[in-house]
C-alpha cells in the first residue's frame, strides 16, 4: 500500500525501480569529472574559486546516491532531498555558465547545463513534487 490507502501502479513500480539505477549512474558518471577538475584547480592553487566547484560536484553525488536509496523505499524525506538536489544541479549550471571564460569552456558550460544539468533538475523537482504523498499518512479505512 502506498501512503494514499492504494496499491501502487505499475508505472510507479517501474519509476521506483529504475529511477535508482539512473540516480546512481548519475552520480558515477560525475566522478571521472570531479577527478578531472580536481586535478585542474590544482594548478590555479588550492584557494581558488575552482576549488569550490569540486566540492558542489561532490555534494551532488552524495545527494544524488543518497535520493537513489530513498525513492527505492519510498522515504518521507525523498521530496526536499529531490528539492534540494534540484537546486544544487540549477545552480551548478548557473556559476558553469556565468563563470566560464568565452570559448570552448563556455560552449562546454552551455552544452553540460542545457543537455544534463538543467533537465536533471527539472525531473528531480516534478519527483519532488510526486513523493510528497509519501509523506502522508497512510489513510485511515472507515
Amino acid at each position: 500500500m502506498t501512503g494514499t490507502g492504494r496499491l501502487p501502479t505499475v508505472r510507479e513500480a517501474d519509476v521506483r525501480r529504475w529511477l535508482p539505477i539512473g540516480l546512481r549512474t548519475a552520480a558515477a558518471l560525475l566522478v571521472p569529472w570531479i577527478v578531472v577538475l580536481a586535478l585542474s584547480v590544482r594548478r590555479f592553487g588550492a584557494r581558488n574559486l575552482a576549488n569550490s566547484w569540486v566540492w558542489l560536484d561532490v555534494m551532488e553525488v552524495a545527494a544524488l546516491l543518497l535520493l537513489a536509496a530513498m525513492v527505492r523505499r519510498r522515504h518521507r524525506a525523498t521530496s526536499p532531498l529531490a528539492a534540494a538536489t534540484a537546486v544544487l544541479l540549477a545552480m551548478d549550471a548557473y556559476f558553469d555558465i556565468w563563470s566560464a571564460h568565452h570559448g570552448h569552456d563556455y560552449l562546454l558550460a552551455q552544452v553540460l547545463a542545457y543537455s544534463a544539468e538543467l533537465p536533471a533538475a527539472t525531473a528531480l523537482a516534478v519527483l519532488s513534487w510526486h513523493s510528497l504523498r509519501w509523506a502522508a499518512p497512510d489513510s485511515v479505512a472507515p
